[in-house]
């Protein structure tokens, strides 16, 4: 099995959209949309950025032949004062396909892009605290934790922490 890593294009948007509600119908303690939230919008905000190929908000996929397994996306700050920096999103991979590296493919091909930018020099993501197998991925490419927020989501009456984690790209290469 050969998985292409790559930016995802104008005619990839059917496919994104796909993916995307899945991953909120088949794992949604670990978002903070809700398929329900999202399913509903006739345009996502990142078909609007595949579609139109936008430069400083962009999404990369993971690809078995042609179907996409794993989606990452990176939204540069908009604020001047904060376009030094990015977040990574959306991180996905479909269930099948864990365990064979394809997350730190996604979150290495995602990251060298956005650090190709010019002058973004830090990523920053957060993740829940209980998906262990994320933080380990995200600490082995060199992210370090710089908060953590309690009970950041409320799911019927159970809480989920927040850990906030960023790298930079002096770090990175």
């Amino acid at each position: 099995m050969t998985i292409q890593i790559r930016k995802l294009k104008p005619y990839d948007s059917p496919k994104y959209r796909e993916i995307r509600l899945a991953c909120l119908k088949n794992d949604p303690d670990s978002f903070g949309t809700l398929y329900e939230e999202e399913a509903k919008i006739p345009k996502l905000k990142f078909e609007t950025f595949i579609e139109s190929e936008a430069q400083d908000h962009f999404m990369f996929g993971a690809f078995d032949d042609e179907k996409l397994i794993g989606i990452m996306g990176f939204e540069r700050m908009d604020r001047q004062r904060a376009r030094h920096r990015g977040e990574v999103v959306q991180v996905y991979v479909d269930p099948n396909y864990r365990g064979q590296n394809v997350g730190e493919q996604l979150l290495r091909g995602t990251l060298e892009h956005a650090f190709t930018l010019d002058g973004v020099e830090q990523a920053q993501l957060s993740a829940i605290a209980a998906n262990e197998s994320a933080i380990r991925l995200y600490e082995k490419v060199g992210f370090k934790t710089y908060g953590v927020q309690l009970k950041y989501f409320k799911i019927g009456d159970n809480y989920k922490d927040q850990y906030f984690m960023q790298l930079f790209k002096s770090d990175y290469f």
